[in-house]
């Protein structure tokens, strides 16, 4: 995602205060822009995820990020896999970010003001907005929830799971006669955190001096469907919904000597496919027309794959290459930092000085004039908890 905007004249703070104990980057495009991340008790653990991510984000592009509340009692803290004693999570999570205290009471405009003049933005969700009325209009509000709020959804329990599979973007992988599957990671709780981003850095562009601060709004359920695009374009000029195909999908992840490969193909690279493949079966007249192809998926892909079983995953990558086929091996992380495009793009680093180091982390993924932003270092205030501004 690429923000085109000259940032230091585009985007200035508030205000900002000379003691706060927060880590920042003195060179970053948002330096001196100060954000809180408040979710609320009862906050989904994909919501703040999200709200985690797009912190995170703005911390490693120069801001000052505080999370609100105890990292002891930060449900984050609790998911695996973990490093050591830390989540993995949070250790990636919250690098560049301190904690401030909130009290019994929960006073989140009080915890706020501990710290100074009031933040440029608070990542919130619904519940925690209500708790914020009496914050300065001057700060942007960027609220996160699962459904709209005037969807009667709102009403029932969900996960990042469930709104993924209301919205179809369970329906892209797995096999129809066994139970759906789950996504690595958090992929759509991290979406839905760079979409909280891109809101805040589009309301803090938008920000005329001495009016009141937009309120960003982003929900979990848009973010999936757009997603999910294709489908609803699809919904357009097809009766057929779309299903889980398994293997009668025509693009499949086959088998190879090492591990595995997606087998994705057009119609102009079908010749090259088949005759690299060389099996007289593919060379029946059937297999010519796509629509047969297509029918016959699972016989395409059992062929392919028994040819695919005599190669590894690097001598199918680099035949691909020579022949143009855009075939794409699975890859571990571990194995990613060693290819030459992401060596050439800095894609990965290592952080020999972060907790249980070294850690291998990504860049961060968004430009801005052209300008990438590699992991940060971890800081003292996102390992330890004896580092905790207290109001």
């Amino acid at each position: 995602m690429e923000h085109p905007l000259p940032c230091k004249s585009v985007i200035t703070p508030t205000s900002h205060s000379p003691n706060s104990n927060t880590p920042r980057d003195m060179s970053g495009p948002l330096h001196g822009i100060r954000i809180a991340e408040y979710p609320s008790a009862a906050c989904p653990l994909s919501l703040r995820l999200a709200m985690s991510f797009a912190g995170r984000i703005a911390a490693g592009l120069g801001a000052s990020v505080v999370k609100l509340g105890s990292r002891d009692d930060d449900p984050v803290q609790a998911v695996g896999p973990r490093i050591g004693s830390s989540s993995a999570l949070s250790i990636f999570l919250d690098q560049g970010k301190a904690y401030q205290a909130v009290g019994p009471d929960r006073n989140a405009v009080s915890a706020l003001m501990a710290l100074g003049p009031a933040p440029d933005i608070v990542l919130c969700d619904a519940q925690a907005l209500i708790q914020l009325q009496s914050l300065a209009q001057t700060s942007i509000r960027t609220v996160l929830s699962m459904f709209p709020v005037t969807s009667e959804a709102n009403a029932c329990a969900a996960t990042e799971f469930t709104v993924m599979a209301l919205s179809g973007l369970l329906d892209l992988v797995g096999d129809p006669d066994r139970e759906p599957l789950r996504m690595g990671g958090h992929q759509l709780a991290y979406a839905c955190g760079l979409a909280a981003y891109s809101g805040s850095v589009a309301a803090l562009c938008a920000r005329q001096p001495g009016s009141a601060a937009e309120v960003v709004r982003v929900t979990l359920a848009d973010v999936a469907v757009w997603l999910n695009w294709k489908v609803v374009a699809m919904a357009s000029w097809s009766a057929a919904g779309r299903a889980r195909l398994g293997r009668d999908a025509e693009w499949q992840v086959v088998r190879c000597a090492d591990g595995w490969i997606a087998l994705v193909f057009l119609e102009a690279d079908w010749p090259v496919l088949r005759d690299f493949v060389n099996d007289p079966r593919l060379s029946e007249v059937r297999f010519n027309d796509r629509a047969e192809r297509r029918r016959d998926a699972r016989t395409v892909a059992s062929i392919v794959e028994g040819v695919f079983l005599r190669y590894t995953r690097q001598e199918l990558k680099a035949l691909a290459l020579a022949k143009r086929l855009p075939l794409g091996p699975v890859w571990s992380p571990i194995e990613l930092e060693d290819d030459p495009q992401n060596r050439a793009r800095s894609f990965f680093s290592r952080q020999p000085n972060a907790p249980q180091a070294p850690l291998l982390m990504p860049r961060l993924p968004v430009l801005w004039n052209g300008q990438t932003f590699p992991a940060a270092r971890a800081s003292a205030a996102a390992s330890s908890p004896e580092t905790e501004p207290r109001a």
